[in-house]
């Protein structure tokens, strides 16, 4: 599903009125109806409704769900808020209509409005917030931020209208103070504000509904950032004929491991393995090539010399590459370690080898020391940071990548013409074309050492089998965060880790398969 900012919805309003000929009075006559519909779910024979509404077009759609339930014989109190020669048109038309019904219209304008819509508002009784919309872009303050406040600390059951008022919507930042609501009811598509945390956690459960925008007008806007849906990851998951062999299946070559480090190696090939893949390399230092081909017996390993415990000679390197080169695609980093050695690697698997390259963990900190070394590269390049790895990769604070992931990610995938995945609670993944992708599934178990590990394996195997790097990154992250709610029903939030994703792949590529 196609996801908004506040210029998408813009634009998508003022092509259904000029080029399809819906007024926008109908545009708002719909979205209160759709609004009114979920309220109706949640009312009880001693509820009341309590609507509160702003000045512009999202209060207009509150005024238009209180006639509706009015006129449905539900109990209904107008809360209004702000300065009522500030009203929007097509919302003053609906004020001019609730006028001459038998509602009873509250202002809320000073300290004395906010504590009785506090004391107004009941155990059993619905509140509908409709304050801001999409609109605001600077922080609450002064008689709104009271009247949010009075809102949250009710025992009723709150309802938003479009996106919590005090939420960013093209962003998701909460603007100082916002409703956290129980369901946000979002008209049309969701908003990057009803998706992108930490603002999701305000909208409670998310419900998209329709108003009568037709979808020939949603299909030819230009609209660069979508959910990743289970039906589309398995248009792209390669069928298996009857009659193949392990060479159909792609070969891998995943250069991991240091001393202390070999769990994020056998994690990542294990992971690579359970994914599909037909033969896979693992390219390790010496000494730890017993502890990994005991267990991951499956993979053909590779092991080099080293000019100390643990870690490649840098006289392997012209070796290494040659190993790579049967390889259908290279991933590089899990556990290695940070050295002169994989600063050396990396250059040549960039610059001179013409495959794919998956980079990871400590080849994302090598990266971060010559990042111009991707504006040579003779293959495409998926990374995949933590906002952690994205800060040394960009030179942005941390704080400026956890505000702004999808801007982040997009703008380095198009500097340097690569594949981002920014793992996250809701993990980006930016194309080099501005094209971006946020994953909703996966939960907070997933939040353990050697995930990532576990992810880089799932998209190497994917390119492996034929996939665009591209869409790799994009059913990769999906598979991961499906395996993670798969196994978090079996095993908790804090049980998780990271082997138990290892067998939550077999049952989301089964579920995939069987489209279950």
């Amino acid at each position: 599903m196609k996801i908004a900012t506040e210029k998408d919805i813009r634009a998508i309003d003022l092509k259904a009125v000029e080029k399809y000929q819906i007024p926008q009075m109908v545009l708002m006559e719909n979205a209160g109806i759709a609004l009114a519909e979920e309220v109706k779910k949640h009312v009880n024979k001693h509820s009341k409704i309590i609507i509160v509404v702003g000045m512009g077009n999202n209060g207009g759609d509150g005024l238009v769900c209180a006639r509706h339930l009015h006129n449905e014989s539900y109990g209904v109190k107008i809360f209004m808020i702000g300065n009522l020669k500030k009203l929007s048109e097509h919302a003053n038309r609906n004020f001019e209509i609730i006028k001459h019904l038998s509602i009873t219209v509250e202002m809320i304008n000073d300290i004395g409005g906010v504590k009785k819509l506090g004391k107004t508002i009941a155990y059993d009784d619905v509140v509908v917030d409709c304050i801001f919309g999409i609109g605001i872009t600077k922080d609450v303050e002064g008689v709104y931020e009271l009247a949010i406040d009075e809102i949250n600390e009710s025992k009723g059951y709150i309802i938003s209208c479009d996106i919590p008022s005090g939420i960013h919507a093209s962003e998701g930042l909460v603007m100082k103070t916002a409703v956290r609501a129980h369901k946000t009811v979002a008209l049309c598509l969701p908003k990057v504000g009803n998706i992108m945390y930490p603002a999701a956690e305000y909208n409670g459960e998310l419900v998209v509904k329709k108003i009568a925008i037709p979808k020939e007008l949603i299909a030819e806007m230009i609209i660069p950032l979508e959910t990743i849906s289970h039906e589309m990851v398995k248009q792209m998951i390669p069928k298996r004929p009857k009659n193949s062999h392990k060479g159909l299946y792609g070969k891998a070559s995943i250069i991991a491991g240091s001393f202390g480090m070999t769990g994020a190696a056998i994690l990542c090939g294990k992971s690579a393995l359970r994914s599909g893949v037909g033969l896979l390399k693992l390219i390790i230092p010496e000494s730890l090539h017993a502890i990994i081909t005991t267990s991951v017996p499956e993979a053909v390993t590779v092991p080099l010399a080293e000019t100390r415990k643990g870690v490649f000679g840098i006289n392997q390197v012209e070796k290494l590459v040659q190993t790579c080169d049967t390889a259908d695609v290279i991933a590089i980093g899990p556990g290695c370690g940070q050295n002169a050695e994989l600063n050396e690697i990396l250059r040549h698997l960039v610059t001179l080898v013409d495959k794919p390259v998956i980079i990871d963990a400590d080849g994302l900190n090598t990266l971060a020391r010559n990042v111009d070394v991707l504006g040579h590269k003779k293959n495409e390049v998926v990374l995949t940071p933590h906002p952690g790895e994205m800060s040394r990769l960009t030179n942005l604070p941390l704080e400026v990548i956890n505000l702004h992931p999808i801007t982040t990610a997009r703008d380095f995938a198009k500097k340097w013409k690569v594949i981002v995945v920014l793992k996250g609670a809701r993990t980006v993944i930016a194309l080099p074309s501005g094209q971006t992708y946020i994953n909703i599934n996966g939960n907070p178990g997933m939040a353990t050492a050697g995930s990532g590990d576990v992810l880089t394996g799932i998209i190497t195997s994917l390119v492996a089998q034929g996939l665009s790097p591209e869409k790799a990154a994009v059913a990769g992250v999906y598979i991961h965060g499906y395996s993670g709610d798969l196994m978090v029903s079996q095993k908790g939030e804090y049980g998780l880790i990271a082997g138990d994703l290892i067998e939550g792949i077999t049952q989301a590529f089964k579920h995939l398969e069987l489209d279950v």
